[in-house]
């Protein structure tokens, strides 16, 4: 008896769910939705093309679950939410440490960077899924960006230029995702090596807090 023939029917199932995301990550992340054909997603996943529809409703669902896993993926790796800061001091500290997790996050591994061109993708051309990207996890880090930026200047977090700030700020860690490829030209190297990414990390947090003050 194979482990497949052990295998109860639910956990096939998520199995094949599981199987069909890890294809979607990669095939979503390079052609888009648009540009991935439904055999091909299948064929990449190695399972039958039926079970797009049966287990996501089609192409759109398989996506619509990718997004999420990249959300929660990416969420999972940052301390959110952010104790409230008691100083300008310990606030700038805290969001030097959120900046270096989101960096690494982004850019720390192959799975890493093909969230980072999910997250940008949706940015781009947004999908009707990108309400829960957002809901999950844009909304909930760039509310802690303004929070530390509004606690470093001593201000409120509904101030407009805070959230420019805070958006400033999180364009900086993802500008490396975004022309990472540019970058590994200009260092020439084939990948980031993890001092690297920690490198990155640093700066971005050094420079989070110089926008937050300026």
């Amino acid at each position: 008896m194979t482990t497949q023939d052990r295998e109860t029917p639910n956990e096939r199932a998520a199995e094949t769910r599981e199987q069909l995301i890890r294809a979607g990550l990669v095939l979503f992340s390079r052609q888009g939705l648009e540009g991935v054909r439904t055999r091909q997603l299948a064929e990449h996943a190695g399972v039958n093309q039926s079970a797009i529809p049966y287990h996501f409703g089609g192409k759109d669902g398989v996506y619509a679950a990718v997004l999420e896993r990249t959300a929660e993926s990416i969420v999972g790796r940052l301390r959110l939410p952010c104790p409230a800061a008691r100083s300008p001091e310990a606030a700038a500290d805290a969001l030097r440490a959120l900046m270096r997790e989101f960096v690494s996050a982004l850019l720390d591994s192959d799975t890493s960077s093909a969230h980072s061109l999910m997250l940008v993708r949706e940015q781009l051309q947004p999908t009707p899924t990108f309400d829960t990207l957002h809901r999950l996890l844009f909304q909930p880090l760039h509310e802690a960006v303004t929070d530390l930026v509004a606690a470093i200047r001593d201000e409120s977090p509904g101030e407009e230029g805070n959230i420019l700030r805070a958006h400033a700020i999180l364009g900086q860690a993802i500008a490396f995702a975004v022309a990472r490829e540019a970058l590994l030209r200009r260092l020439d190297r084939s990948a980031l090596s993890a001092d690297a990414v920690t490198r990155i990390g640093e700066l971005v947090g050094t420079m989070a807090v110089g926008s937050a003050k300026g």
